[in-house]
């Protein structure tokens, strides 16, 4: 039974890593194509390398394009809202 638990864990793992990869638009040192090859190849040390040296803005699982405004935060919707004269 461990060792099912195991290999779910790496599974899930390089699943996450690799959808992660797939959509982030620009990676860090290496081109998206070698990262998904290094993910595929190395089941436990590629994803880990992604995680920690591949994931672009290095502010942990955040990145600066999953930042949304709501419309009363939002300083371009609260500009239209000026009265035009």
């Amino acid at each position: 039974m461990p060792r099912f638990v195991l290999y779910v864990l790496i599974i899930g793992l390089s699943v996450y890593a690799f959808a992660d990869c797939l959509q982030t638009p620009n990676p860090k040192a290496l081109p998206k194509i070698l990262w998904l090859a290094i993910i595929a190849t190395l089941p436990i040390v590629g994803p880990l390398l992604w995680l920690l040296f591949g994931r672009p803005g290095g502010r942990g699982w955040r990145r600066d394009d999953d930042d949304v405004f709501a419309p009363d935060d939002d300083p371009s919707f609260l500009r239209d809202l000026t009265p035009k004269r």
